[in-house]
């Protein structure tokens, strides 16, 4: 390859080659020895050659195997033996994880949410019974099990739990290895890691290193290598391949394939000139797309290279180098020590083998990234003191390598940055690189220059629509340092170096919030709409990144007095920089006789910002300093007061605009706004933001002087002309008079939301459980909550927990869903405890509106129902904090009681402009909040606080306004009124607990006569609605009497019922009791004399009568392929064009299965309905065509009433069978089964006419008098009177055309979809397709009623009972109503299969093994009355249908002797019940048993028993009679008896007898067989003796059929979810070596796990490239498939290559919950109602249906290639 010499391998002497390394390594000069051998046979070794078997082979040979013995001085495998006989290995697992393997992260006892376990540490560790989350791995972590950082308790596993002396003495691990052993391994590892590091980063393409280069010169032999990206996609490289390279379409998959998962691949091979042509081609030709549609990456080319093959063969050597030094360090804990420490030794350069390859990262290709990132962890990264010195080594060059990170072309977790999860998650680590390197800093410092790029001319950061791909790579750094904040120390844990750092790192922090300090600013449109949507998104995101990095920051200052106090000071000087304090104006405002000066600013005029993280950050720590005890007059502290005014400014200014924004103010801005105040309050970004602004007011409110603080939310608001006592008076400026009411609104919400929101921490007297019960408890007075749903609209913490489980249970009971039979499990909910109802706060600041009024409308309806009073007052709240204290002060300035006088004054007046309900129930939900706080200062004895006379001097009193308001008529709403009484209620029972003078009746006399006035109203209102209600009824009646009087001829024939419905199973006629029905033979029942069939058209409405007379009618249908009742997988019909169906396999590999919704059309307006949607496609432009949840192109439609997947319509016919009793029914016209069985054979033999083609045979039907001919007198009579022309009064006008044009449609349409071929009218297997879909249709509703314990006839649905009494119809009218001599050729080729004689040369490859009787009986039932139908002679309105005369109990008769040798020739001894004495039938089966299994010439040991065989027949023919009944039920419209219609114990014990009975033939099976004849006898002997069945029989590789045919089931799965991944996590992708699968799904029929939605995996299918499930959909399941995508817990119903969708997963959390994508990461247990349900699904053929009803319910799903999965 790499010479011009030959490539032969040079002689090669193991033995000598070890001693000459161990000579030179004694010498000093080993790694120049190695290479000297490496230059020679790494080229041997990696030819260029696809056989990889070989490659690894000869390497093992030549390279590895030598290294091991010079390491080991011996045999290997002994000596690793001996050093694992007395290791000590690390109680570290270490267990690097694969690419979707399970992990398990405890959610009570991890340090943090990225440490976790692996599987098998998890199933033995006491974490397994405490609260888990369970997720996949992406790969790259590894196991944290005996990582006593990562753990709060439970540190090992049961597996890696240390002994108790092995905690004691802890050895230097290299002691335990030998010296000589240890200097021989010393050099290795050097010389392997120098050599390794040297090939990996070597930068030549066309050259090695001198030491390396063969001798001689090097051939001209390159390749074109191609390198990875995630710029360009998998279809521009593929294009790109084929147009560059002129490979085929598979061959550009496979290279794309490759190059993404190993990060290169060569795309040629040849000479330099050759090579480099192709490079220049692929770089312009993938610049190309880029350049022409997009300029966001700069129209990047692929990366190529033209490279030498003995550079790429070293490499490839390089990277075999890594795996196998991994292998060894493994053997022993002493080697990996051993291996840490010379990889962490500096070499020449001052830097050490592992910096190099730190530094190196962005060189390397995918593959090299990985395992050199695998080899860091399981050397350097698993040994503390080496792992200590790797962290700094990382932290130093920390900017660098991010830098290079963002330039990169690589995803996150295939970078060297990745690894800093690994490093600074260790809390001794991160805590070291925190204090002596400086770490925080590092950090900041290098996202702050990342942000450079992005700020605008006022130094604030700006984004763009569309990032860029170098800022979203540098946000990485936030997540480092959430990392690297994790580590916070406790109070006594803090140094003063920790301090320096700390507030280093804090001050580089508040500089990136001042660069997001008031960004996207925006200003009130006024006078037109905003002309572009501003950019808002890259705010947020950037916020939610750092959300968990404050508070974070918060927490650490929290445990410091001196850090927290430097923290505030600096944070002041960051807000006074920022915000230009000192250039801020001020103007006087007044209120009344009060004033104040205010900042001056206009919101609604003047710009403002959301975002003001400095300033939220602030109110952070100031909430923090009642913690330490810290005020801003104590002498202790150097703390800088900042003015109030100032503090509330900023966040006051957002909730104007808000304000504003609900007033309407704001519309002209468009939606960017909106958006961002739907954000602002929403739950992921609300704490740090609108929690923060509230905290921040409250804050401002316990600083400033009360009536300061409302005259300053007064004029920012701009409501000072409001407070006007004046402004009630009109005037002619009312313009904005509406504006000025609703901001009045928020102004009074907002004061409200100050005071009563007391649950944070630091605010008031509560704890962080208390905090998550209130939300709790206002979640779930809106509504009942799933647990899902409840966490949802709880904020989570830094380690994503929300504290929903630790106090949800106080509060609410949990409500499991009720799951009804064979419906899909359902989600549990929570309902509040009723104690908890009275904690309601209507003004719940976390309430957006629409939550407010549905939780008010709930409770307002449940004290309805309880008959209480419908107010809604203020809850007790807790007390504030002392250093929120003074903001009670706010209730009881004088602003504050000048606002309660001013609005109830105005609710006391007749009229008010300026008055709203809102605003009068928000002023006294505030008197509210004022009475429980006088009521608490009474009880604590505080006198500070005095509401009470403060209420009632100045002249107005409060209690009187309310007083007078109490029975106001403009109240709108009981509630606001129940809440005055309830003021005036607790107002006088807080004046009493002060013993001031008070009446007590005072309320009950202001309340009662309402009261009592309000229920005389309503009940006076009731008693004249009911009497109206009766008189409207009362003319309603005589109006009816008078129709009916006046057209009474109209109502004399009418039926008390509605039009009748198509007769059901459950329309039992009227028989006679004295005697059972019968439906097949001589003695059969007259069939049911039921109502005329009716049915109304869905399209026009029109109700007709269904007779061959009137219009046609037909209903909807679904023809389908399916193989759910196949017992053999994976051998789908995939070339109908070459199969022949008459003879139906008994494994039923691939059937035709009908289903309909049963709604029924006219033909007419069917066709016009359908010609409607092919005209309205047709019209549609190409380009606009999409998908939709049918396919036109294959004839399929949406029923028009359900949306039912269509592709047919099945005619419905009327009964069409004799309604009087048949001439031959006399028994002395009775024809005998050995007559009618000697005629038929006498018929088949002369009716095959052989050729001398020895494979070919001419079927034609003989005349009957041939027959007869050969037959007694009175034997042909009988014989000929089965064919003789019955005249048949209900067909008395024949089959119309457009019966017989409905007649061909749908057999087209069974024939071409039940095949999938082309329909072909003429084509001989038309018929054939109709009888087989009929009879797996019934075949497939048995096995579900079978399944389900259903009764045959009681219980089927309607609509399979309206398909089947169709398709049953159709079979039996097709055959003799369209093309009659076809028929009659396939009823003598059915025949001729058990009639061997009359085909002396045709040899059948089927045997009577081989064939489902079922299928024969239906096609011979149906084809038999046209065997000798004279067409010449019989009248056009003639029809010969199969009526269950003699021929169809023969032909049965027959058929089921058949069936019987299957059974007794099948039959395997099992469990057969209880043992009966005297059991003649077992005698009889058994005599039968021995002589069958002696023509067969098969030998058992242990025959059966008699009452065995008796027990097995009658459960094994079970199925085939139940088939049979349902058949000629609907044939001959005899009623089933009853007790084939009722559901009980003895009912079942009784149905083998009740269905031999119906249908006409001898309880014992015996006798199908016994005293019929020798022709009888001779047919049997001719079947057991063909060939054929012998080689079935004797065949071990095809298992047989067995009776009766099993229920097919999905597969089984385990309880646990976590067992199918780790399961799933060993799946590797089949066509790729070795490759974890993306995406690993499983075949739920089969089991079989596929690599899915990936191009590895994806194959030509019919000319179509389709994924892995797509494909194995069609083999397994004739093109309709059912998935579980393990990864995603999701199952995948798939049908047709166009057509799927996405289902909930059969597997729930302990609340009743699915959990898609894993997201949640709740432990998951199957749920069997939902398995159930699915497998329903399934075996009923619904998946089509299901997938078309998902895809009109939802559009996103038309967006996928389903092909692709």
């Amino acid at each position: 390859m790499a010479l011009r010499s030959s490539l032969q391998a040079p002689e090669f002497n193991h033995k000598a080659l070890v001693q000459q390394w161990h000579s030179s390594y004694q010498t000093g000069d080993f790694l120049s020895t190695l290479k000297q051998h490496w230059r020679e046979y790494v080229l041997v070794a990696f030819q260029a050659s696809d056989d990889q078997t070989r490659s690894e082979r000869l390497t093992i040979k030549y390279l590895l195997s030598p290294l091991e013995h010079f390491l080991c001085n011996g045999e290997p495998e002994a000596v690793f033996q001996q050093l694992k006989e007395k290791d000590q290995p690390s109680q570290l697992c270490g267990h690097v994880f694969k690419n979707g393997e399970p992990t398990y992260s405890c959610r009570e006892c991890a340090t943090d949410p990225t440490c976790v376990l692996c599987m098998e540490c998890f199933q033995t560790s006491v974490h397994k019974q405490h609260r888990y989350r369970m997720s996949t791995s992406g790969g790259g972590g590894y196991c944290d099990c005996g990582d006593a950082e990562a753990w709060k308790v439970g540190v090992f596993c049961g597996k890696h739990q240390p002994q108790s002396d092995e905690m004691e003495e802890s050895k230097n691990p290299m002691e335990l290895i030998p010296d000589d052993l240890i200097d021989r391994a010393s050099v290795l590892f050097l010389a392997t890691l120098r050599y390794t590091v040297e090939m990996l980063t070597w930068d030549h393409s066309d050259r090695l290193p001198d030491n390396l280069q063969p001798d001689g010169e090097l051939t001209d032999n390159y390749v074109c290598m191609l390198f990875n990206d995630e710029v360009h996609t998998y279809e521009q490289v593929i294009n790109t391949l084929q147009r560059a390279v002129s490979c085929t379409h598979k061959e550009a998959v496979d290279f794309a394939t490759t190059v993404d998962k190993e990060g290169r691949s060569t795309v040629t091979t040849g000479s330099f000139s050759d090579c480099e042509k192709a490079r220049n081609l692929i770089e312009k030709d993938s610049s190309e797309p880029l350049r022409r549609y997009t300029s966001r990456h700069g129209a990047k080319a692929l990366k190529v290279q033209v490279m030498h093959t003995a550079v790429v063969a070293h490499q490839q050597f390089a990277l075999r180098m890594i795996q196998w030094l991994q292998n060894i360090i493994v053997q022993s804990d002493g080697l990996r020590h051993l291996f840490c420490q010379l990889s962490m030794q500096q070499q020449e350069n001052e830097q050490s083998l592992m910096e190099i390859l730190l530094l190196a990262d962005t060189q390397l290709w995918k593959t090299a990234r990985v395992q050199s990132h695998q080899l860091m962890m399981a050397g350097v990264l698993m040994d503390q003191e080496c792992k200590k010195k790797f962290s700094i080594i990382f932290t130093r060059h920390y900017t660098n390598l991010m830098k290079a990170f963002c330039m990169d072309d690589h995803d996150h977790d295939v970078s060297i940055a990745s690894l800093s999860v690994q490093i600074f998650t260790v809390i001794s680590l991160a805590r070291l690189l925190v204090a002596e390197h400086n770490l925080l800093a590092v950090i900041i410092k290098t996202f702050l220059q990342a942000c450079e790029e992005k700020k605008n001319k006022d130094g604030k950061l700006t984004f763009e629509r569309t990032g860029t791909q170098t800022f979203k790579r540098a946000c990485f750094s936030l997540h480092d340092l959430k990392y690297a904040l994790i580590c916070k120390p406790g109070s006594g844990e803090w140094t003063d170096e920790l301090r320096n750092s700390f507030i280093e790192g804090l001050t580089c922090f508040l500089d990136l919030l001042k660069l997001i300090e008031d960004m996207d600013q925006v200003k009130r449109q006024t006078g037109q709409h905003l002309e572009f949507e501003p950019e808002w998104e890259g705010a947020f995101n950037l916020q939610l990144k750092l959300e968990d990095n404050i508070v974070l920051f918060l927490d650490w200052c929290s445990t410091d007095r001196q850090v927290l106090i430097e923290a505030y000071n600096r944070t002041i000087e960051a807000f006074r920089c920022c915000k230009d304090i000192d250039k801020i104006k001020t103007t006087k405002i007044e209120v009344d006789e009060w004033s104040a000066k205010c900042i001056k600013y206009d919101v609604g005029s003047q710009p403002i910002s959301i975002h003001l993280p400095v300033t939220r950050f602030l109110a952070g720590l100031h909430s923090l300093l009642g913690q330490h005890e810290l005020y801003f007059e104590s002498p202790d502290c150097s703390l800088v007061r900042p003015d109030p005014a100032e503090l509330i400014e900023f966040p006051l200014r957002v909730q104007v605009m808000v304000a504003q924004s609900n007033a309407n103010m704001w519309r002209r801005n468009g939606y960017a706004l909106i958006n961002q105040i739907f954000f602002y309050h929403n739950v992921k970004c609300r704490t740090e933001m609108y929690d923060r602004d509230i905290l921040m007011l409250q804050i401002g409110a316990s600083m400033a002087d009360g009536n300061e603080f409302l005259i300053h939310l007064l004029y920012k608001f701009g409501l000072p002309i409001w407070a006007k006592e004046s402004y009630d008076t009109p005037s002619g400026q009312d313009n904005s008079l509406r504006q000025t009411v609703l901001l009045a609104e928020e102004f009074l919400n907002l004061v409200v939301i100050i005071l009563s929101e007391r649950y944070m921490m630091g605010v008031g007297e509560v704890t962080r459980a208390d905090i998550v019960k209130r939300e709790v408890i206002h979640q779930l007075c809106i509504s009942p909550l799933a647990h899902s749903e409840l966490a949802k609209a709880l904020p989570e913490d830094t380690n994503h927990e929300t504290g929903l489980e630790d106090v949800v249970k106080d509060v609410a009971n949990f409500k499991k869903a009720t799951v009804g039979k064979g419906a899909q499990g359902g989600k549990g909910k929570y309902e509040l405890k009723p104690e908890f109802l009275s904690s309601y706060n209507p003004y719940f600041y976390h309430y957006t509106k629409t939550d407010k009024s549905k939780s008010e409308e709930a409770q307002v309806k449940r004290k309805k129902e309880n008959n209480e009073s419908q107010a809604l007052p203020p809850p007790v709240p807790p007390k504030f904090k002392p250093q929120f204290a003074p903001i009670m002060n706010l209730l009881q300035c004088d602003v504050m009681i000048y606002l309660m006088e001013l609005i109830l004054t105005r609710a006391a007046a007749t009229r008010s402009r300026s008055l709203s309900e809102t605003q009068l129930e928000r002023i006294l939900h505030l008197i509210g909040i004022a009475l429980h706080e006088q009521r608490r200062a009474i009880t604590d004895g505080n006198t500070e606080f005095d509401f009470l006379s403060k209420a009632k001097k100045d002249g107005k009193c409060i209690q009187t306004l309310l007083e007078s308001i109490v029975n106001s008529h403009n109240f709108t709403h009981d509630s606001i009124r129940d809440l005055v009484t309830w003021t005036l209620k607790t107002l006088s029972e807080v004046r009493q607990m002060k013993n001031e003078p008070v009446s007590m009746d005072t309320v009950e006399k202001v309340s009662s006569p309402r009261d009592e006035k309000a229920k005389a109203a309503r009940e006076k209102k009731r008693i004249a609605a009911e009497k109206r209600r009766q008189k409207i009824m009362a003319q309603m009646s005589q109006m009816q009497k008078n129709f009916i009087k006046d057209n009474s001829e109209l109502f004399e024939n009418t039926s008390t019922e509605l039009f009748p419905r198509i007769d059901s199973d459950m329309d039992l006629s009227e028989t006679d009791t004295s005697s059972l029905p019968i439906a097949v033979g001589p003695h059969r029942t007259l069939p049911g004399q039921s109502s005329p069939m009716c049915g109304m058209c869905i399209l026009c409405q029109e109700e007709q009568e269904i007779t061959l007379s009137n219009k046609a009618m037909v209903l909807t249908a679904f023809i389908q392929k399916s193989t759910v009742l196949a017992l053999t997988r994976g051998n789908a019909l995939s070339h109908g064009d070459e199969y022949d169906p008459l003879l139906m396999r008994s494994d039923l590999s691939t059937g035709s299965h009908t289903s309909s919704c049963g709604h029924m059309m006219h033909a007419d307006c069917w066709q016009r309905f359908f010609d409607g949607i092919l005209e309205r496609e047709r019209r549609r432009p190409l380009r606009f065509r999409h998908n939709f949840s049918y396919d036109i192109e294959k004839m399929e439609f949406l029923c028009p009433l359900c949306e039912c997947i269509s592709n047919s319509v099945i005619p419905v016919l009327p009964a069409i069978f004799p309604t009087t009793q048949a001439s031959n029914s006399d028994s002395c016209t009775h024809l005998h089964f050995h007559d009618w069985l000697d005629g038929i054979h006498k018929t088949v033999l002369n009716s095959v006419k052989e050729s001398e083609d020895f494979d070919d045979a001419e079927y034609q039907t003989c005349p009957l008098t041939t027959v007869t001919k050969q037959m007694a007198e009175n034997v042909a009579q009988k014989f000929h009177s089965l064919w003789s022309c019955i005249q048949d009064p209900m067909a008395s006008a024949g089959l119309s055309l457009e019966h017989r044009e409905m007649l061909r449609k749908y057999s087209r349409d069974a024939y071409s979809f039940g095949l999938g071929v082309d329909p072909d009218d003429d084509n001989a297997r038309v018929p054939i397709m109709v009888w087989n879909t009929c009879a797996f249709s019934i075949q497939s509703i048995e096995q579900i009623l079978r399944d389900e314990g259903k009764p045959l006839f009681g219980q089927m649905s309607s609509r399979q009972s309206d398909c089947l009494r169709s398709l049953v119809r159709v079979a039996a009218t097709y055959s003799p109503a369209i093309n009659t001599d076809i028929v009659k050729q396939h009823c003598i080729k059915l025949l001729s299969f058990l009639f061997p004689d009359a085909c002396k040369n045709k040899k059948f490859d089927l045997c009577v093994l081989d064939v489902d009787m079922f299928h024969y009986l239906v096609a011979l039932v149906m084809s038999l009355p046209s065997l000798h139908l004279d067409t010449s002679v019989a009248p056009s309105n003639y029809l010969q249908l199969p009526s269950g005369g003699d021929n169809e109990l023969h032909a049965l008769h027959l058929v089921l002797a058949v069936h019987l040798i299957q059974i007794l020739l099948l039959y395997d001894q099992g469990d057969c019940g209880m043992e009966v004495d005297g059991d003649y039938e077992g005698e009889a089966l058994l005599i039968i048993y021995n002589k069958i299994h002696s023509l067969a010439n098969i030998q058992k040991e242990n025959p059966p028993l008699p009452w065995q065989l008796s027990v097995h027949v009658r459960k094994t023919m079970l199925p085939f009679l139940r088939c049979t009944a349902i058949l000629f039920h609907y044939l001959t419209g005899v009623t089933a008896p009853a007790e084939l219609s009722e559901s009980s114990e003895e009912s079942s014990k009784q149905e083998f007898d009740s269905l031999c009975r119906y249908l006409g033939i001898n309880l014992h099976m015996s006798r199908l067989v016994d005293n019929h004849g020798e022709l009888m006898d001779t047919l049997v002997t001719r079947w057991c003796k063909n060939s054929v069945l012998k080689e079935t029989l004797s065949a071990s590789s095809q298992p047989l059929v067995q009776y009766p045919l099993k229920i097919n089931k999905l597969i089984s799965l385990p309880d646990d979810y976590s067992e199918l991944i780790n399961k799933v996590s060993a799946f590797t992708c089949p066509k790729s070596v070795g490759d974890d699968s993306r995406a690993p799904t499983m075949c739920l029929v089969c089991g079989k796990m596929l690599c899915s939605q990936s191009y590895c995996c994806q194959t030509e299918f019919e000319g179509v490239t389709v994924g892995a499930a797509t494909e194995h959909a069609y083999r397994c399941g004739a093109g309709a498939g059912i998935f579980l995508r393990v990864r995603e817990c999701q199952i995948l119903l798939l049908a047709g290559r166009t057509k799927g969708c996405f289902v909930p997963p059969p597997y729930i959390d302990a609340y009743g919950e699915t959990d898609q994508g894993l997201r949640r990461g709740n432990p998951l247990h199957l749920c069997r109602e939902s398995y159930d349900h699915l497998q329903k699904l399934w075996m009923s053929h619904a998946i089509p249906e299901t997938i078309a009803h998902n895809l009109e319910s939802n559009a996103t799903l038309l967006t996928i290639d389903w092909q692709h999965l």
